[in-house]
């Protein structure tokens, strides 16, 4: 679970190699792999995409109950989801992490753009919500090894999304 745990921050005056540069770093390069994340979903860049998560990784939706284990099955389930639309748009903003050695925690807003051409009821489809991740340090950086989507409102045509 994660908390709303704001990080202390440290005075100017402590030491330059004391453990906040290390920190910043490391938040820095968890704010990385998120923003990776939503650009890999927009240019459908699926091999990147799966090197973001651990091999035990999970990836749930909230909404549906739905988990999926693993990069190749996470990979799978989203761009089976995004690759029949026309285009995407993931923004994400009010990042919050918080590192506790080699794990760290991290929510953040989210608003994604869905657009599918020829639809008479509308071709777009926008949603909003949260994320909430656990991520690990790996020898290759941050990774996730637990994403939640939580959908908090959305506006627009629903078939966009159909199959």
């Amino acid at each position: 679970m994660v908390t709303n745990h704001v990080p202390r921050i440290k005075s100017c005056t402590e030491p330059e190699g004391s453990s906040m540069l290390g920190e910043l770093a490391d938040r820095i390069a968890i704010l990385d792999a998120v923003i990776a994340y939503a650009t890999a979903l927009d240019t459908r860049d699926w091999e990147r995409l799966g090197t973001l998560f651990t091999d035990d990784a999970c990836w749930e939706y909230s909404g549906s109950g739905e988990k999926v284990f693993g990069p190749d099955a996470i990979v799978a389930r989203i761009s089976t989801g995004l690759e029949r639309l026309d285009a995407t748009h993931h923004l994400n903003g009010n990042h919050v992490a918080a590192v506790h050695g080699d794990e760290a925690e991290h929510t953040c807003y989210y608003q994604a753009q869905h657009v599918r051409h020829g639809l008479p009821d509308g071709e777009k489809f926008l949603g909003a919500g949260r994320y909430v991740d656990r991520l690990r340090r790996t020898p290759d950086g941050w990774r996730f090894t637990h994403r939640t989507i939580t959908s908090v409102w959305s506006e627009g045509n629903p078939a966009v999304l159909a199959s």
